[in-house]
């Protein structure tokens, strides 16, 4: 899994870098780490911004939240990529499994 992590009108911290990795590591058992996640924190206004984006081999997803806190809209992005992937997961289970063991019925 490759991380790459830009900081836009911030310092970047250690105690930010090692929450956006450790959150990151969640979204590694749905890939088995054939993944390349780039994050993007910023600040507009009060609130930081998180965007992340997270590219592999025939999947593309992208989440961006805003939070009061760096960990808190870090958490959210995550949240929302889970949601992305664990749909996309069901669609394409639901999809294989349902062609099989139905009968269609024959014209008489």
């Amino acid at each position: 899994m490759n991380v790459q992590m830009t900081f836009k009108h911030i310092k970047a911290t250690e105690n930010v870098k090692t929450y956006a990795l450790e959150k990151t590591e969640r979204l590694n058992k749905y890939f088995n780490g054939r993944i390349s996640v780039s994050w993007n924190f910023t600040f507009e206004g009060d609130n930081a911004v998180a965007h992340c984006h997270v590219v592999g081999k025939n999947i593309d997803y992208f989440g961006q939240c805003e939070a009061e806190t760096l960990p808190a809209s870090i958490d959210l992005v995550v949240e929302k990529i889970e949601r992305q992937v664990r749909k996309h997961k069901e669609i394409v289970r639901d999809h294989l499994h349902s062609s099989r063991g139905v009968k269609t019925p024959k014209a008489a």
